[in-house]
């Protein structure tokens, strides 16, 4: 089963809509996780306007690529697999770091 090839007219679009898979899905990850640091409600509406945009160009990446059948499966899981990973993350990271004492921020430049 052969994908059909991009059409030159369609390479920007398809490179663009790539591109814009990458940056939403880490401002998705990163608005979500500030989220949970902060514990600010209107940085999860960050995350998931982010996760909407990232199914737009989903949708449109796998439109101009002419995604069908298993391609187009494999895409569709990647984008609703990714709605759970920042969570998985979430998890295994405080998971991990439940024996560390709560650092309080310090004041000014020095580090530790």
């Amino acid at each position: 089963m052969l994908v059909e090839p991009v059409a030159l007219s369609d390479f920007f679009l398809s490179f663009f809509s790539a591109a814009m898979i990458i940056l939403c899905a880490a401002l998705y990850a990163a608005l979500y996780a500030w989220a949970k640091i902060k514990a600010r409600p209107w940085f999860y509406w960050g995350a998931w306007l982010a996760y909407a945009a990232l199914l737009v160009c989903v949708g449109i990446f796998s439109s101009v690529n002419h995604f069908t059948g298993y391609w187009l499966f494999l895409s569709l899981s990647m984008a609703l697999g990714y709605a759970f990973m920042p969570r998985f993350i979430w998890g295994l990271c405080v998971a991990t770091h439940v024996d560390e004492p709560d650092h309080s921020p310090h004041s000014g430049d020095h580090h530790d």
